[in-house]
């Protein structure tokens, strides 16, 4: 992949899953989403503001373009850095659980003390460490290493395994879509092949399975009913994988497929959106929502930072 090809990857990538983002969040909560309204979301002439799923994808990525080469992430600086974006941006649709954790650390406490104080002490199993995650992809080197750094980027709020293992998931995901090549035949049992021997976890790879095992025929309604389309982590990424393997070569229709499942539709949209955007690459991106995106510039600018770091 040459270095143009590899910054509109990178670019596709952020920018899909901020579209995602702010498409869905239009549709949050619905059963499901008709074609007729998404088509007007489409098309209006309104910004398309994320939530934040983006707000914290930011976070992460500007993170990382702070790092030196390999040297990872900084878990109390990166905790920090997210109780400080939810601070600063309350308007944003924040899940109210994350709200205890971000004020603990914003009051002093160390970043694993403060994601246990979830659910009783096990930690949240929801879907916001693997919402987020996609940039891990951009600076790691292989698949397992994405899926490792991933679920260390989790671990920082999401202390159940649930939780951590779903970023680890989709970060491996994001690094192999990154790794194939658009325009050519996709292969969607090697790619689960791929997903499945980075994840360490017995459960997830029943997840997988799961998701596999559903027909590719199958319509948005009855892929959520099969897989789930809600805030867990379980119920929620499994969707997003099969949304871009039914449609890996259109970020738009994978996009689109995810929202009219109905349920979580901005953080759905986003995980299928930066699967699908870093396959295509931004070039393959419908550019009228587009050109309505809230911090498309800065979302770019990332994505070219982190492809060439």
């Amino acid at each position: 992949m040459n270095a143009g090809d590899r910054r509109d990857r990178a670019a596709g990538l952020l920018l899909g899953a901020a579209l995602g983002d702010a498409l869905g969040a239009r549709f949050e909560g619905m059963s499901a989403v008709r074609a007729e309204r998404l088509d007007e979301v489409e098309t209006s002439g309104e910004e398309l503001r994320y939530t934040d799923d983006t707000v914290l994808t930011l976070v992460l990525a500007e993170h990382l373009v702070e790092q030196e080469p390999g040297s990872g992430i900084r878990s109390q600086d990166l905790a920090l850095g997210f109780a400080r974006a939810w601070r600063a941006e309350p308007g944003r649709g924040w899940g109210g659980s994350i709200g205890n954790v971000f004020r603990a650390v914003l009051a002093g406490s160390e970043w694993s003390s403060a994601a246990r104080s979830s659910f009783g002490g096990q930690g949240s199993y929801g879907n916001g460490a693997a919402m987020r995650v996609s940039p891990v992809a951009l600076v790691a080197p292989t698949a397992p290493e994405a899926a490792a750094l991933g679920q260390r980027s989790g671990e920082v709020t999401h202390a159940h395994p649930d939780g951590s293992h779903a970023a680890a998931v989709q970060a491996c995901a994001v690094h192999l879509a990154l790794s194939t090549t658009p325009g050519t035949a996709f292969d969607a049992d090697r790619f689960l092949d791929g997903v499945a021997s980075c994840c360490p976890d017995s459960r997830w790879i029943s997840l997988l399975e799961r998701t596999r095992a559903t027909p590719r025929s199958s319509s948005p309604g009855e892929a959520a009913e099969r897989l789930g389309n809600d805030v867990t982590a379980p119920g929620s990424v499994p969707l997003a994988l099969f949304a871009f393997l039914r449609h890996p070569d259109s970020p738009r229709e994978a996009v689109r497929f995810a929202i009219a499942a109905g349920g979580d539709t901005d953080t759905i949209g986003s995980m299928a959106g930066a699967l699908a955007g870093a396959r295509c690459g931004a070039t393959a991106l419908p550019p009228g929502p587009l050109r309505r995106l809230e911090g498309a510039a800065r979302l770019r600018e990332l994505g070219s930072l982190l492809a060439s770091g």
